[in-house]
């Protein structure tokens, strides 16, 4: 099973798991690695997510996932929120965050790069555009590898 597949059962597996928890599955990272890969879940709501939720989450899932056998060979399973660099799993995620400061590694090179990172200037149905350095780069979704916000510190005497 490829990638996409996993990740898509993963997500109709998980999704009504965390729904029943009062929770938002925000989306499903697999990871490789040398020996063990590694299945990332986030979680969201509205008013943040807790330790003991994600633990509660991590137990029920992994017993799923032993019966499901969803995900060949062995890994680690993490749960968590998105946290303030959250990840993004779809345009839609990004709504609402134009004019924060994001960072993009994308499939393949776009403009002779893969790597992008500025603000958030607009967000369409099937991409957004950066603007880095007073230039503006649309990114199509499907050219994506990877796009998360970059929380930014106040600076110092300021308060967030």
């Amino acid at each position: 099973m490829n990638e996409d597949r996993i990740r898509k059962s993963l997500e109709e597996l998980i999704a009504p798991m965390a729904q029943a928890m009062g929770l938002t599955l925000w989306g499903v990272e697999l990871t490789g690695g040398h020996g063990r890969g590694v299945v990332r879940v986030y979680l969201d709501s509205e008013t943040g997510v807790t330790v003991d939720q994600c633990a509660e989450l991590s137990r029920d899932l992994s017993v799923a996932l032993d019966v499901e056998d969803i995900v060949p060979g062995s890994y680690y399973l993490e749960v968590s929120s998105p946290g303030l660099d959250r990840p993004f799993f779809s345009p839609q995620q990004m709504r609402g965050h134009e004019g924060s400061e994001v960072q993009a590694t994308l499939r393949g090179p776009v403009d002779g790069r893969r790597r992008f990172q500025g603000r958030l200037a607009a967000v369409e149905a099937d991409g957004f555009v950066i603007e880095e350095n007073g230039q503006s780069v649309r990114i199509a979704w499907s050219d994506v590898k990877k796009v998360a916000l970059r929380y930014e510190f106040p600076a110092k005497g300021q308060k967030a």
